[in-house]
């Protein structure tokens, strides 16, 4: 008689199979709390992609406004440049975009021969992370208090310009300038005498002034 085999598959790891009911009988009381938080891992990583997504299309506008402000600027269309900035202003106004935008309504203050907006300077500059341009928009505050003949705070602002910023040389000679009009002779030969010297052979627009 033909001796019949157990009903078991050659390559059934028996003990394996009991580890994994053994394992499920342990985790069945928390299925339902398992599986509950996976879906929510699953929702928060879809709100993610979809903020993501919304934060990208935003920024996109954004960039697109600006791209349109400028458009405009270079074609002299300051009034509805000027327009498009204050709605700007009210949408976009969180996005890094907003330095750029600063700089605009500067640029159009002056092509327009406008009084400029101490304060939208004060504040753009603030923006900046850099030492450089932070010290190109002292030197312009600067030259805002020199045009308004409010020669003390000029020079305070131009005496925070180091030698280290791209800029020194103009600033110093605005403050030369200023200290010759403030009746301070000496310290003002001192300053085009230091300008002259470090733009010999360099730089013959300011050597060419402080020899005039």
């Amino acid at each position: 008689m033909k001796k019949e085999k157990l009903p078991i598959e050659e390559n059934v790891d028996i003990e394996f199979e009991y580890k994994l009911l053994h394992f499920y009988d342990r985790v069945k009381p928390y299925l339902k709390f398992i599986i509950a938080g996976f879906i929510l891992a699953v929702l928060m990583l879809i709100a993610l992609i979809y903020q993501k997504s919304k934060e990208k299309e935003f920024l996109n506008n954004a960039g697109a406004k600006v791209y349109e402000i400028s458009e405009l600027i270079s074609s002299k269309k300051f009034s509805e440049a000027t327009k498009l900035i204050a709605e700007f202003k009210k949408t976009y106004a969180d996005t890094p975009y907003i330095k750029l935008i600063n700089v605009y309504e500067i640029q159009i203050q002056r092509q327009q021969n406008k009084n400029i907006d101490k304060k939208l300077v004060q504040k753009t500059k603030n923006l900046f992370n850099t030492d450089q341009l932070k010290a190109f928009y002292t030197e312009f505050e600067g030259f805002l208090n020199f045009k308004e003949k409010k020669y003390t705070e000029a020079k305070q602002n131009l005496e925070n310009v180091k030698q280290n910023h791209f800029n020194y040389l103009s600033a110093l000679l605005l403050k030369g300038i200023i200290l010759e009009k403030t009746g301070e002779k000496n310290k003002a030969k001192t300053a085009f005498e230091e300008v002259r010297e470090l733009s010999k052979n360099k730089f013959k627009y300011f050597y060419d002034i402080t020899n005039n």
